[in-house]
């Protein structure tokens, strides 16, 4: 970390909150001390609770420095679409792709999801954190989307608990992550990662509800990827 006294307050808590992100995916929130935090930065403790006033605030500004980014913008692109199947599609191959994806294209995201894994496995306070600013967010839009699906007669049955299927995307998503985080993958799936973000979403959409043919009409992975390609950065 550069000398503290040259950086701005604005600076410091940038360069503070990049520092910490590999002590917390390694030890855990728990297990990990202010001093051990405070020493990572370079700062001295006191100038850590300056800037962050208690691990826990820090910890949320670490879930939004992990959050920001090419995927941030492609998420308010997504979220301001208007409720449709087609939107629904699109909703289904993010979510898919971000975390499939994710850890092979971009070391920060392979940090944010060791945050996540470790975080079950404790309090889940970071997860947490994820969900009420960002994920749920998702769900319900999933739910918007779904429910203009149903309307326009694209999906096989209805269901009174949208969310539901929306979290068991996320789910399976997250699942995936999960199994393909370590340098060599728990499972080896014999394909291509485009192929295995594909087949997902093709699974995750017929487990939500859409009808074959509503697939095959709005569902182009390659139109889809060029899309998420010339997102604003």
């Amino acid at each position: 970390m550069k000398n503290s006294s040259r950086l701005s307050s604005e600076e410091r808590r940038h360069a503070i909150v990049d520092a910490v992100r590999s002590v917390f995916a390694e030890k855990g929130f728990h297990g990990t001390t202010t001093r051990e935090l405070a020493h990572a930065a370079g700062v001295s403790e006191a100038l850590l609770y300056k800037h962050f006033p208690s691990k826990e605030s820090l910890y949320g500004a670490m879930l939004d420095a992990c959050a920001k980014g090419p995927g941030l913008d492609e998420f308010k692109r997504i979220m301001a679409l208007e409720p449709s199947t087609s939107t629904l599609v699109v909703l289904v191959q993010f979510i898919i792709t971000y975390f499939v994806r994710g850890c092979a294209e971009d070391p920060s995201k392979a940090i944010a999801h060791r945050l996540m894994l470790r975080s079950l496995l404790e309090d889940a306070e970071f997860v947490r954190l994820a969900i009420r600013q960002y994920a749920g967010a998702w769900v319900g839009k999933f739910e918007e989307c779904l429910r203009a699906a149903t309307e326009a007669g694209d999906v096989r049955y209805p269901t009174p608990r949208a969310d539901l299927r929306g979290w068991f995307i996320h789910h399976i998503a997250v699942g995936l992550m999960l199994y393909l985080h370590p340098r060599i993958p728990a499972i080896d799936y014999r394909s291509e990662r485009d192929f295995l973000v594909e087949q997902a979403v093709r699974f995750a959409l017929l487990g939500a509800g859409l009808k074959e043919e509503a697939i095959a009409r709005h569902y182009d992975p390659k139109a889809l990827a060029l899309l998420a390609a010339d997102s604003p950065a």
